[in-house]
């Protein structure tokens, strides 16, 4: 009986995030790339990386792919205060221990997000021998890592030249009780797009979408994004929900608040002007009416309203209610 419940609550589950996917329409809403082609791989000896790796393949829709030793690892090889197995592998830098099987279709793949512990600073060698078994060029390779304290590091920067021709994303250190929406946030900021030659990324409406829309009291704005990781990110978002947030004056030229959410910034330094939509340190979105030279990450721009409007709309009030959507 227990295991017919189980059955039957997994089935709604699955029925439920069918439904949740799509509008009134029944217009599926797009992903940040086709998930029949994103691989998570990942060794986990202790399975604290094989949790994250679950989580990320719950996320993004992928298919899940253990690296698994041809001899397991037993306490005794993972014991790091004695000369033990793990050790001495890490200290040799021609060791490549042997895999079970392999990834038969990895051709049919366009993403590989590859997870590993941390040993000793550096991914297990056995990531080596993974990585030197196949040619990722063209491929977006992205890392992930578990560890008590150490970050992702060099460990990224030595994999990266076993994966020449790959598109290699900066990676990230996850601890092994990584909660599901700072994984999910942290594949949002990635703004994965389609490999070439794939089908276009569409919205609802069967288009591509490079406009969201501010709404300020009974004032609706459209805004023109930028083609960046953050404006990516931030479209990623507000397919799941529009923001509603509160900003602030500052500086007679601006106003600014927190969005609630990190975006993967690529700050210069640049003028910003009336209508630029701006990410400061992140996390706050700043809206100018004035001018101010400092270095941020564009956004987007305000399209179809004058410099004079503007001002009026957003000095209205110290404190006014923005909510950022989607047609």
């Amino acid at each position: 009986m227990k295991k017919k419940l189980l059955i039957l609550i997994a089935a709604l589950c699955s029925l439920l995030f069918a439904l949740s996917a799509c509008g009134e329409s029944g217009a599926e809403k797009p992903a940040p790339a086709d998930p029949s082609k994103i691989l998570v791989a990942y060794f986990s000896a202790t399975h604290h990386t094989e949790g994250v790796a679950e989580k990320i393949a719950q996320a993004t829709g992928g298919t899940l792919h253990e690296i698994v030793p041809e001899t397991p690892y037993t306490a005794e090889d993972l014991d790091y205060n004695s000369d033990c197995r793990a050790n001495a592998e890490q200290r040799d830098p021609s060791s490549r221990p042997a895999i079970q099987g392999s990834v038969e279709n990895m051709a049919e793949y366009d993403v590989l997000f590859l997870g590993y512990p941390i040993w000793w600073g550096e991914a297990p060698k056995i990531i080596y021998t993974f990585l030197e078994e196949y040619d990722l060029t063209g491929k977006t390779v992205v890392p992930f890592c578990t560890s008590g304290s150490s970050g992702i590091g060099s460990s990224a920067q030595h994999l990266h030249a076993l994966a020449e021709g790959a598109n290699w994303l900066e990676g990230k250190r996850f601890p092994q009780d990584a909660s599901e929406s700072a994984v999910g946030e942290w594949i949002a900021s990635l703004g994965l797009k389609p490999a070439a030659g794939d089908p276009e990324e569409k919205t609802e409406s069967g288009t591509m979408t490079d406009t969201i829309y501010l709404t300020i009291g009974d004032r609706e704005i459209a805004v023109k994004l930028e083609k960046n990781a953050a404006a990516d990110a931030l479209l990623e978002l507000l397919r799941e929900s529009d923001i509603t947030y509160t900003a602030h004056g500052y500086g007679g030229f601006e106003m600014v608040g927190a969005l609630g959410h990190s975006l993967p910034r690529s700050d210069e330094r640049m003028t910003a002007e009336a209508g630029d939509v701006i990410l400061y340190s992140g996390d706050q979105i700043v809206l100018f009416y004035g001018s101010n030279t400092w270095s941020y990450t564009k956004l987007g721009k305000m399209q179809d309203v004058s410099s004079g409007e503007i001002e009026e709309l957003l000095t209205a009030a110290d404190g006014i209610a923005v909510t950022i959507g989607l047609k």
